[in-house]
């Protein structure tokens, strides 16, 4: 099986072990290069703890006995000095003699050598006790000295002196060196085979996202993301679903919005390549046929010209790559240039605007999108009024804005599509039919321009009581 170095299974199973080795690595040296002077620390500690507690103890009418115990409890020798070194009391911890013997007669001498050491060592020592380290007689052997001055109720001076051996500890630490080779080969071969599950632990579900995410690069829309419990990996593959469903609900509305504007540019196709023919077979000579044939043919093409500059503008506005410019200019002047030009609808169609309109409502905004914005909203409302044809139309100021509302008595919208009617080509669910004036991307234009122009918009409607859609602009 290749092993892929820069695979994350590879990668975290390497940083594991790693830190596993760095481990043991610390163990060693910690365990073996400084036992021996952590041990001699730790004696130094233990026997000052010991000799300040018996400093502070002193003159207790038990002072004996204490001395006697912890000299037996920590394997210590305790002498107790007077001012001219000779031993007064010894417990010695080592010794199988009796404890707390008093020398008799004088017998008990202190190497005068020693007692000059503690001596120059509690002079320099302003607290008046001193633990140090200090070489015995014997080879390696090594003593943590404590001393320090006391006083009895007399207030006479006595020296306290505390020694512990400090054995060498080579034997020891050979004997620990093979024991912990052994826990080494042991605790690697753990941590190889811990690090290796942990290392497919945590790296299978990214593989998973990985290959999911290759077989959707490749147009597998239907690839899911699945997640293994991590909670970062839960979200990865949240959203990376969410990411999925959106391309497929994309790729679904480009399959719709090709069909639908394929379905929109054939039907003018065929009507100017119907009359062309007519022209050529029938009315080639006779000017009136001709020129109402032509007329038609114009028309259509217009549509298409229309139906082009549409389909630029929305992906110049979802791009947003549209230049605004923005200037002051009278909205109410604007709505009625656009008006005109539905008359032609009234008197060809049927149809029945009616205005209810403030004047000189002054904007500040783009003229050009907020003519469209106007155009698309009123052919909105004419290709989805009901059977009477009529069209209201509303432009007041309402606070610090302007309020425009077109109103239609059609089928109204059902509350649940009233979110995705602003999407191109909102009801290609149902059968798609050419719409009366304008090409059906009217709205998204209207949301993305509205967008852009800071404008808030919307739609109220009912089933079966028409719609009416309405945005508000600040006045200057």
């Amino acid at each position: 099986m290749k092993i892929n170095i820069k695979g994350l299974k590879f990668q975290n199973w390497m940083y594991l072990m790693m830190f596993s080795v760095i481990i043991l690595v610390v163990l060693w040296v910690l365990q073996f290069l400084f036992l021996g002077s952590f041990y001699q620390r730790m004696k130094l500690n233990e026997t000052k703890s010991v000799g300040d507690t018996i400093t502070e103890q002193f003159n207790d009418k038990d002072f004996h006995t204490i001395m006697d115990e912890y000299a037996f409890k920590n394997n210590l020798r305790i002498i107790l000095l007077d001012e001219s070194g000779q031993i007064a009391w010894n417990f010695d911890g080592f010794s199988t003699d009796s404890p707390g013997v008093r020398p008799l007669g004088g017998t008990g001498v202190f190497p005068t050598s020693s007692f000059k050491t503690v001596k120059e060592k509690l002079n320099e020592a302003a607290s008046g006790k001193v633990c140090y380290l200090s070489q015995s007689g014997r080879r390696d052997m090594s003593q943590a000295i404590y001393a320090a001055k006391v006083f009895d109720t007399n207030e006479k001076m006595h020296y306290l002196y505390i020694s512990s051996s400090i054995p060498p500890i080579d034997s020891t630490i050979s004997v620990l060196k093979t024991q912990f080779f052994i826990i080494t080969l042991i605790l690697f071969v753990l941590s190889l085979l811990a690090s290796m599950l942990i290392s497919r632990k945590m790296s299978k579900p990214i593989i998973s996202l990985t290959k999911s995410a290759e077989r959707l690069m490749k147009g597998e829309l239907e690839a899911g993301f699945y997640d293994d419990g991590f909670t970062e990996i839960h979200q990865l593959a949240s959203a990376m679903n969410y990411a999925a469903d959106e391309l497929r609900s994309l790729d679904d509305y480009r399959r719709e919005f090709i069909a639908n504007v394929s379905h929109d540019l054939k039907t003018p196709l065929t009507i100017i390549r119907f009359y062309g023919e007519m022209i050529k077979d029938v009315s080639g000579k006779d000017p009136k046929k001709r020129d109402a044939h032509c007329d038609t043919i114009i028309k259509e093409a217009d549509w298409l010209t229309n139906m082009v500059e549409e389909v630029l503008e929305l992906s110049k506005l979802e791009a947003n790559h549209t230049e605004i410019v923005k200037t002051e200019f009278d909205l109410s002047g604007c709505l009625a240039n656009i008006l005109v030009s539905f008359q032609a609808l009234s008197v060809r169609g049927g149809y029945h605007f009616e205005s209810d309109t403030e004047d000189n409502l002054i904007v500040f905004g783009s003229e050009p999108m907020l003519r469209r914005v106007l155009y698309n909203l009123i052919s909105n409302a004419v290709n989805f009024t009901g059977e009477d044809k009529r069209i209201y139309i509303s432009l007041k100021s309402v606070n610090d804005a302007v309020r425009f509302e077109v109103t239609d008595t059609g089928d109204g919208i059902p509350e649940e599509q009233q979110s995705i009617i602003w999407d191109r080509y909102y009801k290609s669910k149902q059968s798609h039919k050419r719409a009366v004036i304008g090409t059906g991307l009217g709205l998204s234009i209207v949301k993305n321009a509205l967008t852009l122009l800071g404008a808030e918009y919307g739609v109220t409607s009912e089933q079966g009581s028409g719609s009416t859609f309405w945005f508000e602009l600040s006045r200057c």
